[in-house]
């Protein structure tokens, strides 16, 4: 699960992922058949995928929007969000820090499917069966960063996956839900191929064959944000792709992002990013081959290293949790 970075209009790639002009994440497993990583995050966008995820909150608190659903995590506490499930995040408070799990469709079949659960941990509620996914979550970790036999690193997932499938309670989602969902996502693919264009919630409610007033209100609770917000998000998210190339002039940019006049963009990036597109450009170009360690302005997302100290965080995270 990344942000508008890394999952928005493409072809690129990325940490080992290629996107697409939607909302559908590919994620590009290797031989481990999952995908594991740890980031500070601002915001991440509706998006959904194949892979069932696994989040645990490493630092601070983060509000997620699962299908319908309106969560809110804190540090050491866990969620796991179902394959294909359209998900959202936005941090709570600054330096907001977590680590997912992805798990590749490869290490299922039609006889051993992806499990479809309800299952997150609560602060001082933590039940033996949800302690002990947090302990194999915790030794996956371990033996990946020490890089163990491929062997022992596939049986940790699995066992990861057994603990789940023990600790959550057996979903299966409605008919109406699902519906509801596929009208959902055809929306996001469709604002997310005609973004440069002038773009109206009418155009795709009309798009998607339902109402204005239903797909408004739906939109707000997946997306987290009205049509119109979403829309700039996006048109942003471009506009800083297009940025990090100096040969293009900001007007340009601006113009191929779908803004009708360059100020518009200026004040998009001075609400959302707070800086404006030529800081932004100057930020970037000085940040090129440096290791940075902190979120950078105007940014949504810093990966963090997978090495013992921050298996050590995770632990303590834990510890942290069940003493709430």
């Amino acid at each position: 699960m990344f942000p508008f970075s890394v999952t928005h209009p493409g072809p690129t790639a990325q940490t080992g992922r290629q996107t697409v002009n939607s909302g559908y994440e590919l994620i590009a497993f290797d031989a481990e058949k999952l995908n594991v990583f740890a980031a500070e995050v601002r915001y991440c966008e509706p998006h959904w995928h194949p892979a069932p995820e696994l989040i645990t909150v490493l630092a601070g608190r983060f509000s997620l929007a699962v299908g319908q659903q309106r969560l809110v995590l804190s540090q050491g506490e866990m969620l796991y969000i179902n394959a294909q499930e359209v998900h959202s995040l936005c941090a709570e408070e600054a330096g907001s820090q977590l680590v997912t799990v992805q798990f590749s469709p490869g290490l299922f079949d039609e006889l051993h499917s992806a499990p479809s659960l309800k299952w997150r941990t609560q602060a001082g509620v933590a039940t033996e069966a949800d302690r002990q996914v947090q302990q194999r979550l915790a030794t996956l970790l371990e033996q990946l960063i020490d890089n163990r036999a491929p062997f022992q690193r596939i049986a940790a997932t699995y066992l990861l996956l057994d603990a789940l499938a023990a600790a959550g309670e057996p979903t299966q989602r409605e008919e109406s839900s699902l519906r509801e969902e596929a009208m959902i996502k055809e929306g996001i693919e469709f604002i997310n191929q005609h973004f440069d264009q002038s773009l109206t919630l009418s155009d795709v409610a009309h798009h998607c064959g339902v109402s204005y007033s239903w797909f408004s209100r739906m939109f707000k609770k997946v997306s987290r944000h009205n049509f119109k917000e979403y829309l700039t998000l996006v048109r942003l998210n471009k506009a800083r792709t297009l940025l990090r190339d100096t040969r293009t002039p900001i007007t340009e940019i601006s113009h191929n992002c779908g803004f009708q006049e360059h100020k518009y963009l200026i004040a998009a990036f001075n609400k959302y990013c707070g800086l404006t597109p030529t800081e932004y450009r100057k930020r970037f170009i000085s940040r090129q081959n440096v290791i940075e360690s902190e979120l950078a302005l105007g940014e949504d997302c810093l990966c963090l290293p997978l090495n013992p100290a921050l298996l050590e965080r995770l632990r303590l995270s834990q510890r942290c949790e069940s003493a709430h």
